[in-house]
């Protein structure tokens, strides 16, 4: 079930990106760091290793899928929790059936996707819950059974 959320999502992600770039700007010396002989430095290009491109390219079909990524031309987001947690499920496949073999590095990237989505999902599911008591007319704060 495909649902629309309004754009309050183009201000969070505002704040994350700048908050990510804050960060960045304080450890200068980590993303001047050589890296590795045939691997480009983070944030230079695609990731470096056959696996890490398909984690990146997981964790983009499941931004999409929870409406973080959208098309320029977009006026609306569309939210699929479903595709979502497809995704979010087909990591956690991965992170099972690959542990052990990953470097330490393959093993963080993987983790942080993982529950970066897991989180951004649990945002999400909370945000169409109470767009749907909203439009219901229920008051989510008084559902115990208190009149008001």
């Amino acid at each position: 079930k495909k649902i629309i959320i309004d754009e309050d999502w183009k201000a969070q992600v505002q704040r994350e990106k700048e908050q990510a770039a804050q960060k960045a700007t304080e450890q200068p010396e980590e993303s001047e760091k050589a890296a590795p002989e045939g691997q480009k430095p983070e944030g230079e290009g695609p990731p470096a290793t056959p696996f890490m491109q398909l984690v990146h390219s997981l964790m983009v079909q499941g931004m999409f899928a929870l409406g973080l990524i959208a098309p320029q031309d977009a006026k609306q987001v569309t939210v699929n929790l479903d595709e979502a947690q497809m995704v979010i499920d087909m990591l956690s496949a991965l992170r099972e059936k690959t542990k052990g073999n990953l470097d330490a590095e393959e093993s963080g990237q993987l983790d942080e996707a993982l529950s970066e989505l897991q989180r951004i999902h649990m945002v999400r599911s909370q945000q169409i819950q109470e767009s749907s008591f909203q439009q219901a007319g229920v008051d989510p704060n008084n559902l115990k059974g208190n009149t008001p």
